[in-house]
């Protein structure tokens, strides 16, 4: 019945949100850990006193957001996911992309949120990378430079590298969102063939600057290789993509 709570609780809210209420702190309790399997569906909605269609439901947004898992056959269920890092990044991914998609939020908006995680990341880097970061972020320069292709180059693995440098869980966190739309974005358009060449010599050359100046632990100057290396990425982006994500919303 509406209103009514789980476990006998009553509360406000849709039936389906408290029983993701209900489930998401017993995962933060540790009642439930990574790997647990949860009741059947029949048993779950008995022991909550909710129907069976509105367990579904519920387990269905956590499934969308990476909290659980389910598998069918002898050994299938639903279980808990391990919470980390890349799982929450992939669900606010799937998050601003739609959001993109739909006129609610603009390239701009992006790339500022984009400057307030990579700047200061390649600063943080600087100061706090290891000698296996800096290995790391090499090879992915390296790597970089033998790409080919026409599609724009969204350079997440090299951005991911120095975000992690960055020893900060939740600026990674927030940049790998980011950098994740991106990479979704990149797929779908494509720069100029007259035009790649020369981006990719440009950008290439960027990332190797902002490498050396991390791997050197001179912090102003890979935040400011970084902010240049964003500008001209965000050009080509400009260009290669609908007029319509290009514009500044008015507030």
């Amino acid at each position: 019945m509406a209103g009514d709570g789980v476990n006998g609780v009553r509360k406000a809210g849709k039936t389906y949100e408290r029983i993701i209420e209900h489930l998401r702190g017993e995962i933060s309790s540790r009642r439930l850990r990574p790997g647990d399997r949860l009741p059947p569906e029949t048993d779950l909605a008995r022991s909550l006193g909710v129907s069976r269609p509105t367990v579904r439901e519920a387990l269905k947004v956590l499934e969308s957001q990476n909290v659980l898992s389910s598998s069918t056959g002898p050994t299938g269920g639903t279980f808990v996911e391990a919470i980390d890092g890349a799982g929450v990044a992939e669900y606010l991914k799937d998050s601003i992309s739609l959001l993109l998609d739909v006129d609610e939020l603009t390239l701009p908006e992006l790339w500022q949120a984009r400057e307030i995680t990579d700047i200061p990341a390649a600063e943080l880097a600087a100061a706090r990378r290891t000698d296996q970061d800096v290995f790391v972020i090499e090879k992915t320069v390296d790597m970089d430079e033998h790409k080919e292709g026409v599609a724009i180059v969204s350079d997440i693995s090299f951005h991911r590298a120095v975000a992690e440098a960055s020893k900060n869980r939740m600026l990674s966190l927030f940049a790998s969102s980011i950098h994740m739309t991106l990479r979704t974005l990149a797929e779908r358009y494509i720069i100029p063939e007259d035009v790649l060449p020369e981006v990719k010599r440009i950008s290439q050359q960027q990332h190797r600057l902002v490498f050396e100046a991390i791997a050197n632990r001179d912090g102003a100057t890979a935040a400011a290789r970084m902010r240049e290396h964003l500008q001209l990425s965000y050009g080509v982006y400009e260009q290669a993509m609908p007029r319509r994500w290009n514009c500044t919303p008015d507030f």
